[in-house]
């Protein structure tokens, strides 16, 4: 049996049988559907490459291993599935199909698919159930797979598939690559073809090497489809090759990359994390914009409101001012310099080392030094002047030199084969992890943190987490399912936080970016995009993070210094048009004329806030990303949802070069930060000409 739905500009087709075929879901683009099956004599030449694809693919533990020598896919446990029955539901705007496989051993799967009306894609997730009366072990569960890509491909063209892929370093996210199937070892050999290659993360921060975001390009055809997990512990991706059929899956790690095996009990059932899918003709970009606009309901949801004029509330952070050094006085000198030189920031956070000896976790009590007259009367200084006072976090975890890092607190802390985890920072610090699963750590949180964000009056909290545990832990039948349940517990806790004090704005950091993911980033109000201070690499990092992460989410450093030449300042100001501006730097040593460049900017930014909350994004650059040695021109176009405004953010690194982009249309600049007659618009291009190294603008365009 072969079912058609319709969810907005995607065919999502079923292949469904009751014999001992895969079933199967394709994703085609709307008006290409028709296309796919058959070849210039009429002759069906899907049937091959749908052998080897499924709906989903799981291993149970008592099976045997699949075809793969590193991957689970096409497994013993698969084959035994059959197909039972399809629903189909409404309610409200979302619109749900419901496919059910069932073994004879008595497991099943039920696969969902969810369309919210207007959404450019899908949410995909499995549900597997057990109604034996036995335990079953399971040690791999896919959130979705799309197999039989490319179904339009006519040969191997190995080639034209390109595998895109967000490569994540500490201060060097979104590094966008780009490889064919050729490149990654994937033709078909002579005899046939069973490759896998596996990628993906392992521990508590899930955006570590990789960015759980890939796409499948077909060049051949025009067409990509992309998949994003929302999942903030361990996870993989696999791009499997069988014979014709190439498949890109996604889900928890599982038992081999993850150690990570689950019980599912009689009666019960397990639901494995979302992946949000979507597929369109185009390439990295259109996929990309299509999966961060299904963002954007989560993100209004929080409730963190726009300024009265629509402008995206500006924050200052003190961390490159003090380096984890604040003071009352301080900083409240800082805040009324902010007050005076009339800039419209929001928020006034202060970042870590307000607590006694600078050490994590040791939240009890304040640096009396520092903050003689406490952080009630810190904040209320703050609020006096017209801010929301922020303060820094890092709350899953305690620091070597501190009070809770002691063995008398072990029984509230994190373990492995009965030892307490300590995980590495990247500064060389130790870190071991309180158990979120344990009533007891998690009294203790709501004592020193939503007992003090109570009582002293914060109404921002940003929270950090800077060491992951690893492979995983105790308590659970698996390392991998420990550090699973680990993760859900700590999401809960920052939906508790936002619960007990409402109105609360929480930013999402872990040394900066390594929890750019949706889970995570669903249920919080914005998000660190990195630790890029004060680099050069600043405007790669947030630039590329437009293919990943909202932009109205994403919190760019721009870090001020007196002795930087005019064409450095520019360049870091305009870095904060790639999404949420954020002040920092020696805010007390600027000039004058640095002061009037933070309000002449702000001025700009409530223009350009409306299009950086919704729009879509287009990168554009002369030379290959390089975060050691920026060089070249880079301009990225954002464009408003109608397409009658575009806001173009420009930075020339080293050797910068003369730079030209096609616009979507004739427009016109009707705003530039800073004036410039080597920056215009002429034949529906926007050109950058003769431009000074390190150097950055900010353009807005109106069409005519």
């Amino acid at each position: 049996m072969i079912k058609d739905f319709v969810f907005g500009d995607i065919v999502v087709r079923y292949f469904v049988s009751d014999d001992n075929a895969h079933s199967e879901m394709v994703l085609l683009p709307i008006g290409t559907e028709n296309d796919v099956f058959v070849n210039n004599k009429g002759e069906p030449k899907y049937e091959q490459e749908r052998i080897n694809g499924s709906l989903v693919h799981l291993q149970l533990s008592h099976h045997n291993t699949s075809k793969f020598s590193n991957c689970y896919k096409l497994s013993d446990s698969l084959e035994k599935l059959f197909f039972k029955e399809q629903k189909f539901t409404v309610d409200g705007n979302v619109k749900t199909v419901i496919t059910t496989l069932e073994a004879d051993e008595g497991y099943g799967i039920d696969h969902v698919v969810k369309y919210t009306e207007g959404d450019k894609g899908l949410e995909i997730y499995t549900e597997f159930y057990n109604i034996s009366d036995t335990k079953f072990t399971l040690e791999y569960l896919t959130s979705a797979s799309l197999d039989c890509l490319s179904p339009y491909l006519g040969s191997d063209s190995a080639h034209e598939c390109v595998l895109h892929s967000f490569r994540a370093g500490w201060a060097m996210e979104a590094k966008h690559v780009e490889s064919d199937l050729v490149d990654l070892s994937m033709e078909k050999a002579w005899g046939g073809c069973f490759e896998n290659m596996k990628f993906g993360v392992v521990g508590s921060r899930p955006v570590q090497g990789y960015h759980p975001y890939f796409a499948l390009e077909d060049r051949n055809s025009g067409v990509i489809w992309g998949m994003y997990l929302a999942h903030n512990a361990s996870w993989q991706c696999d791009l499997t090759r069988a014979n014709k059929s190439v498949s890109l899956s996604m889900g928890i790690a599982d038992v081999q990359f993850g150690a990570w095996r689950k019980d599912v009990l009689p009666g019960e059932r397990f639901t494995s994390p979302s992946a949000y899918v979507s597929a369109c003709r185009g390439g990295i970009a259109e996929v990309s914009n299509r999966l961060i606009e299904m963002r954007h309901g989560a993100i209004d949801a929080y409730g963190e409101k726009d300024d009265d004029d629509g402008c995206l509330p500006i924050v200052f952070n003190e961390f490159i001012t003090t380096w984890g050094h604040p003071t009352h006085e301080l900083l409240v000198s800082m805040a009324e310099r902010l007050r005076k030189i009339g800039s419209r920031t929001k928020y006034f956070v202060m970042d870590a080392g307000w607590y006694p000896n600078r050490q994590i976790g040791d939240y009890d009590n304040v640096d009396t030094e520092a903050f003689p007259k406490g952080l009630k009367a810190y904040a209320d200084d703050i609020k006096a002047r017209g801010f929301v006072p922020g303060i820094w976090y890092e709350f899953e975890a305690t620091g070597e030199k501190g009070k809770y890092f002691g063995s008398e607190y072990d029984d509230m802390k994190v373990k492995k084969d009965g030892h307490v985890v300590v995980g590495h920072v990247i500064n060389g610090r130790n870190e071991s992890f309180l158990d979120m699963t344990n009533p007891k750590a998690i009294a203790h949180l709501d004592r020193v943190c939503i007992g003090n964000l109570k009582e002293w009056g914060f109404g921002y909290l940003k929270v950090d987490y800077n060491a992951s545990i690893g492979l995983g832990c105790d308590g659970f039948e698996s390392p991998g399912e420990g550090v699973r349940q680990q993760m859900i517990a700590t999401r809960e806790y920052f939906k508790k936080i936002k619960n007990e004090i409402p109105g609360i704005i929480i930013e999402n950091c872990a040394s900066g970016g390594c929890r750019l993911e949706p889970s995570m980033m669903d249920i919080t109000a914005m998000s660190s995009c990195s630790d890029t201070h004060e680099v050069l690499e600043i405007p790669i990092v947030a630039g590329g993070l437009h293919y990943l992460i909202p932009p109205r989410q994403s919190q760019v450093w721009c870090s001020l210094q007196r002795f930087y030449p005019d064409n450095r300042t520019k360049y870091i100001i305009a870095g904060g048009f790639l999404g949420r501006l954020c002040w920092s730097g020696k805010l007390m040593e600027l000039s004058d004329e640095q002061y009037k460049m933070m309000v002449d900017a702000e001025k700009l930014y409530v223009k350009a806030s409306p299009v950086i909350k919704h729009g879509t994004s287009y990168i554009h650059a002369t030379d290959r990303a390089s975060y050691g040695h920026p060089s070249g021109t880079q301009i990225v176009l954002r464009y408003s949802e109608d397409k009658s405004t575009v806001l173009a953010v420009i930075h020339s690194m080293h050797e910068c070069r003369d730079f030209e982009v096609s616009l979507e249309g004739d427009y016109e600049i009707t705003d530039i930060l800073y004036p410039d007659t080597g920056i215009g618009v002429c034949n529906g291009k926007l050109f950058v000409k003769d431009q000074e190294d390190i150097s950055g603008n900010v353009v807005m365009l109106k069409k005519r």
